[in-house]
């Protein structure tokens, strides 16, 4: 098996030669890594020369995955057609890929052909209409910042410019767009339709060179660095080997909390995030005087079998989701009767309840979120919060 992750070196051999052969525009190389506070999510590596711009993405979660894609592009930049082909890291390079997705565009329709593990995805398979300009995507998130480089150079942003992409993928229709607005002469906002508030803020240099991304203000919170070259097989090796003792798994991974009070069942069900060396409360991780989702994913949803009180307020039995307002000096808890949505859908409106939740610093830091219930005597107990140094509670009693 020398053809497992060693493939990887072959492939930019392979491209990086036949980019070389094509004729003189000089090229244009670069890497990126991306990064959730200390931890590494991606690294990409990338060319551009003549027509075509060819990279490797590298993505740590939820398992070690390698995207190599090449782009045909038009004389003014923009891509014309993109193959994406997704592989496990160890994987076999003479097995066809587990993912494959080739996208050519035409004035108003883009044709997807997918195949999964050489196997043609009929259901993902077939054509889509977009409007104005259009981008493939490699990644959701992390993404590829040598294609929003691509995307950037072919719009030609001066002053205050602002264009819209349709973002082409299978399985999403109709297609979100990603909007490109200058701010400045280094910097270009990237706003995408597929998250209301979704801002990412590229640094760029004279000559349109994305030195930077910071999508702290996103939900995923990552910083991508411009680095001039990465050794993503080193990396790969490195992180294949950690996978094989204790998979990645995903970025905030899921559970459920129960909990018995006499007869009463309680039970949370939330995604847990890391703290993954930042700051929590008070930083872009969990801002203060904002609505926090009180976990990650999926809005955090509460559902007890008896009416509980909390204080003065009676919480009948049933469903709810949690929702938390951090503040420098305190915080509430907010109960709210809407369920089943996603954590960055927030609505006010179907607010039930907001309590003052009891502040208490933690002696040692907590690096993934916890949610507690702790039963206290025969009818009551306390809802905890735990990440970081910051413990919040509220007791309750069972009516």
């Amino acid at each position: 098996m020398k053809s497992r992750i060693l493939s990887v070196a072959a492939l930019l051999s392979v491209c990086a030669s036949s980019l070389a052969a094509q004729g003189t525009t000089p090229s244009v190389s670069g890497a990126f890594i991306t990064r959730l506070g200390s931890d590494t999510l991606s690294v990409e590596r990338y060319t551009r020369s003549g027509d075509k711009l060819v990279g490797d993405l590298l993505v740590r979660n939820p398992r070690a995955r390698i995207f190599h894609y090449v782009a045909d592009l038009a004389p003014n930049g923009t891509i014309k057609a993109m193959t994406v082909n997704v592989r496990p890291v160890m994987s076999d390079s003479s097995s066809p890929p587990a993912v494959s997705i080739t996208t050519l565009f035409a004035d108003t329709v883009a044709t997807l052909d997918v195949a999964r593990a050489g196997v043609p995805d009929t259901g993902a398979t077939g054509k889509k209409i977009y409007h104005g300009f259009v981008v493939p995507q490699v990644n959701f998130a992390p993404a590829s910042y040598a294609v929003y480089e691509e995307i950037l150079r072919s719009a030609r942003l001066t002053g205050t410019d602002s264009v819209g992409y349709a973002v082409i993928a299978p399985g999403r229709n109709p297609a979100p767009t990603v909007w490109l607005s200058r701010r400045g002469r280094d910097s270009v906002v990237f706003n995408s339709t597929v998250f209301p508030g979704w801002i990412e803020v590229a640094r760029v240099d004279a000559q349109g060179r994305v030195l930077g991304v910071n999508s702290t203000a996103t939900t995923v919170k990552t910083i991508a660095t411009r680095v001039d070259n990465a050794d993503l097989v080193a990396i790969g090796k490195a992180w294949a080997a950690a996978e094989a003792t204790r998979p990645a798994g995903q970025m905030s991974p899921p559970d459920t909390v129960r909990s018995s009070i006499g007869a009463t069942k309680i039970e949370v069900a939330y995604s847990r995030p890391y703290k993954r060396g930042r700051v929590i409360f008070g930083s872009e991780v969990v801002p203060w005087n904002k609505v926090w989702r009180t976990g990650a994913n999926a809005a955090t949803q509460f559902t007890t079998s008896s009416d509980l009180m909390f204080g003065d307020k009676l919480v009948p039995a049933g469903k709810y989701t949690l929702w938390t307002l951090p503040t420098p000096t305190g915080a509430k808890l907010i109960i709210n009767s809407q369920t089943g949505q996603w954590g960055t859908d927030y609505d006010m409106t179907k607010d039930f309840a907001r309590l003052d939740l009891v502040t208490k610093a933690l002696p040692m830091p907590v690096d993934q979120f916890t949610i507690a219930v702790v039963p206290q005597g025969s009818s009551g107990g306390s809802l905890q919060l735990m990440w970081d140094t910051t413990l919040y509670s509220i007791p309750f009693t069972v009516k």
